[in-house]
């Protein structure tokens, strides 16, 4: 069945539904007005959220190094997926080849993550695998959230900051 975004609001299908679909929501009507298509909405999110989690993450990590950086880096793109879930998803996604804008605003990104990683040691090549491997955890992380398919009681912040330990000790394995 598809809804309008007004109907996603309206009906109770869960807290972060509504917040992903405000937030899309609020984008698409500011940007685009009566002028959507399905390719504008994508580019248009997908450069806004590679664009405003590069100024996320540029803040979080200006003043660290190594891996206090890395750590700073996924502090902040969960902080982004939760601040802008609609957003986060868009930037989630690769680059599009026919958007000149998208793949600007992506390699941006990318260089800024590939210099925070080198910064803690790893080429460029392990710098991407590092990449992939934190967009992975920090998406599945932030899904699990969004279902509250954790254990009852869950502490999330104590057990992401544990993932995030794990995974900055992890690096090693990809350091030469």
């Amino acid at each position: 069945m598809d809804y309008t975004v007004q109907q996603l609001l309206a009906e109770d299908i869960g807290r972060w539904d509504r917040r992903i679909a405000a937030d899309l929501a609020s984008e698409l009507e500011t940007q685009l007005g009566d002028k959507a298509t399905v390719p504008a909405i994508r580019r248009l999110l997908a450069v806004k959220g590679f664009r405003e989690l590069r100024k996320r993450l540029e803040l979080e990590t200006w003043d660290k190094h190594g891996d206090a950086a890395v750590r700073a880096m996924a502090m902040g793109m969960r902080a982004f997926a939760h601040e802008r879930p609609g957003l986060s998803a868009a930037a989630f996604r690769s680059t599009a080849t026919d958007s000149v804008e998208w793949r600007v605003e992506g390699e941006q990104l990318s260089r800024l993550t590939t210099r925070i990683f080198e910064g803690a040691g790893l080429d460029a090549s392990s710098s991407l695998t590092a990449l992939q491997v934190l967009r992975a955890l920090v998406r599945g992380f932030v899904l699990h959230e969004m279902v509250g398919s954790f254990l009852d009681n869950a502490d999330y912040d104590q057990i992401y900051t544990s993932a995030i330990d794990v995974f900055v000790r992890g690096l090693d394995a990809l350091r030469k």
